[in-house]
């Protein structure tokens, strides 16, 4: 006679002991096992495609976000060109404050685009658990008035 490994033993146990406990479950619950498995997909689905939003929205944040650091160096390093241009102290001064001002203003352009694709994101990933809550609330409604 073959003998089974322990991971077989374990299996079989875990199964006959399974097939005790559902023998304990009341046959008028008033929702089956299948109906139950089916919404915890279902609810497990959604989170996976949240999540899915989310990392994709956050990839769209890192790229943008890197974008526009490429887009800094750049006029920064144009800045550190027009300081050692030829030119008056005053015409360099007010050169640069204009750079500087400009840079600000794209800075804080910069930061409400960055905030709008970090809320749109959220609200992509939220908006998928909400439908979800919401279907499940009506599957359970809907099962209970056929099983009442």
């Amino acid at each position: 006679m073959q003998q089974k490994n322990p991971a077989e033993n374990f299996f079989t146990d875990v199964q006959s002991s399974l097939k005790q406990l559902m023998s304990t479950v009341p046959t008028a619950y008033p929702f089956d096992f299948k109906t139950i498995m089916e919404t915890q997909r279902k609810n497990i689905q959604a989170i996976t495609e949240a999540n899915q939003r989310a990392f994709q929205g956050w990839q769209s944040l890192a790229q943008r976000q890197t974008e526009m650091l490429s887009q800094f160096v750049q006029d920064n390093s144009g800045l550190a060109r027009e300081t050692f241009t030829e030119g008056t102290p005053e015409a360099k001064f007010a050169k640069q404050a204009e750079l500087v001002r400009t840079s600000y203003e794209k800075t804080v352009e910069n930061a409400q685009e960055l905030v709008e694709i970090a809320s749109k994101c959220t609200k992509d990933a939220s908006e998928v658990i909400n439908r979800r809550v919401v279907a499940t609330f009506n599957e359970i409604k809907s099962k209970s008035k056929t099983s009442a």
